[in-house]
């Protein structure tokens, strides 16, 4: 009987909490555009676009400038790379207090991703004596990223998320590098690697 008294308690516990969940997202901002905060930092300036979709995903884009930001081993980069893919949230937060539902795009999440980066640098080889000579040379780079993060939403205006990502990547110079947005290892160790911390704007 104490069993029974114990279930049904429960039962009807959730039925009441449930119940109390603000599911009302009407007002909820569904879009935001991002910026990779220390992206200058590293030689690129990154930009990224979210959209909710339904039911808990949404789906974000990433483009850096390759060249645009600080230069900071004096190789002289340009070019570019795209990375984006789905966004699953994991699960919903909730407010503590009183258990109002949390927004649309913020919290825990998975993001699966395809990366690719088109760039340039020079290269510097030791001569004879002291000298030194100069060459231009490309990089190609694809990579695919499992992305684990959270994003935390501010009144309903601003985004602040961190994210790191593990996968599989191949670059054209068969060495490991960074490639800007992402790293690679070498042919033998082809893991790629990723991290970041964007702040972004809402938008309805």
């Amino acid at each position: 009987m104490k069993i029974i008294t114990t279930i049904l308690a429960v039962f009807f516990s959730s039925i009441l909490f449930a119940q109390k969940i603000d599911t009302d997202y009407s007002n909820n901002k569904k879009r935001a555009i991002k910026f990779e905060f220390f992206s200058p930092l590293t030689g690129n300036s990154t930009f990224g676009y979210e959209s909710y979709i339904k039911d808990w995903i949404s789906w974000e884009a990433k483009v850096g400038f390759i060249g645009l930001g600080l230069d900071p081993d004096e190789v002289n980069p340009s070019g570019f790379f795209i990375k984006g893919g789905p966004k699953f949230k994991l699960n919903p937060d909730f407010v503590t207090d009183d258990l109002k539902g949390s927004h649309l795009l913020g919290g825990k999440y998975i993001r699966p991703e395809i990366a690719f980066a088109q760039y340039s640098e020079d290269i510097y080889t030791f001569g004879s004596g002291s000298s030194t000579e100069t060459f231009r040379e490309d990089f190609t780079s694809i990579a695919f990223l499992i992305t684990y993060g959270r994003q935390y939403i501010l009144a309903n205006v601003m985004t602040l998320d961190y994210h790191i990502g593990l996968g599989y990547g191949y670059v054209s110079s068969k060495e490991g590098r960074y490639n800007y947005g992402y790293s690679n290892g070498n042919t033998d160790f082809p893991v790629a690697i990723s991290a970041g911390f964007t702040i972004g704007v809402l938008l309805k």
